[in-house]
């Protein structure tokens, strides 16, 4: 008899019914538990609970945490303390010192912490790289990341915080992954009139190899690019590149010699490639990796909010 993992979700945020829920599905042998305080819910096929730490004392194997930022640290501790693996959506906290804490606990209980910043999970990534010849070939990385207003009360977005907590995650592993421990990082912030809050942001990085221009807001048309150059190619994702869809091939453009191609990449699922990685971190007790992610990124975040 095959007996199913436990998955609890707290929070029923437009991406978790848009996305999350959708591709676990595709995950065998997973029971997916809700956890929310909206009456909003379609709770067919799904163990549902309104209390969530009512829903975390019920054992399951795995928490996955998509409530507004200013509750991920509470949940997230309280999880870890009740000996369940955590996965919190980004920025698993407000600022390095918390990370610091959850990481302290969860080494102690051996548990999986992991924050889901999903987007380079998508097989397109890799194949981008290998195409310009390796990582270490990337001499420079352009991205653009804004998102529109949005009007529904409900979305997450409206309730807590600004643009940089909520993007720079984005930014934060970009860096990570392309530029390891040697690099200058600066900012450039709007913030909303007679407010602290930012509005939008621009980061510079930079090495003696590669250099990195990322530009982030809220409340302007809608796009979300990436480009990498290389000294002899520029390969560009012009749409959804932080957000590829699961349901639909990718297209991806290459400019080399002055001539432009399309390249099409199969079908993948950013969301299932991750949590399936999670899933047999968690059996092979291997969790140091995403105790590292998420301190380079806290510490990247945290560099970036004091500038």
């Amino acid at each position: 008899m095959i007996i199913k993992k436990k998955i609890l979700i707290l929070g029923n945020s437009s991406f978790v019914q848009r996305r999350i829920l959708k591709s676990l599905k595709k995950i065998r042998n997973l029971e997916i538990i809700l956890c929310s305080k909206s009456s909003n819910i379609n709770k067919k096929n799904l163990v549902f609970f309104n209390d969530y730490k009512e829903a975390i004392r019920s054992s399951p194997n795995l928490v996955y945490i998509s409530l507004i930022n200013k509750l991920h640290y509470k949940y997230a501790k309280f999880a870890l303390e009740n000996k369940c693996n955590v996965i919190v959506d980004k920025p698993i906290t407000k600022n390095l010192l918390l990370s610091k804490k959850l990481v302290g606990i969860a080494k102690k209980n051996k548990l999986l912490l992991a924050e889901a910043t999903l987007f380079n999970y998508h097989n397109v990534y890799k194949k981008i790289i290998k195409s310009m010849g390796g990582i270490n070939k990337i001499t420079h990385i352009q991205s653009n990341f804004n998102i529109p207003v949005i009007k529904k009360v409900y979305n997450i977005r409206n309730r807590d915080d600004d643009a940089l907590m909520d993007m720079s995650p984005y930014a934060a592993a970009i860096v990570r992954i392309f530029f390891k421990k040697d690099y200058q990082i600066d900012i450039n912030k709007l913030t909303y009139k007679n407010t602290r809050y930012v509005k939008k942001f621009n980061v510079f990085c930079k090495n003696n190899k590669i250099s990195y221009f990322g530009n982030f807001g809220f409340e302007q048309e809608y796009i979300s690019e990436i480009r990498f150059f290389s000294n002899k190619k520029i390969t560009s994702i012009y749409h959804q590149a932080f957000a590829l869809p699961s349901n639909a091939n990718v297209s991806a453009y290459y400019k080399e010699k002055n001539k432009i191609k399309t390249i099409n990449f199969s079908k993948d699922d950013s969301i299932k490639n991750f949590f399936k990685e999670c899933i047999q971190a968690i059996k092979l007790k291997k969790y140091d990796k995403y105790y590292k992610t998420i301190l380079i990124d806290a510490k990247i975040r945290e560099e970036l909010r004091l500038k």
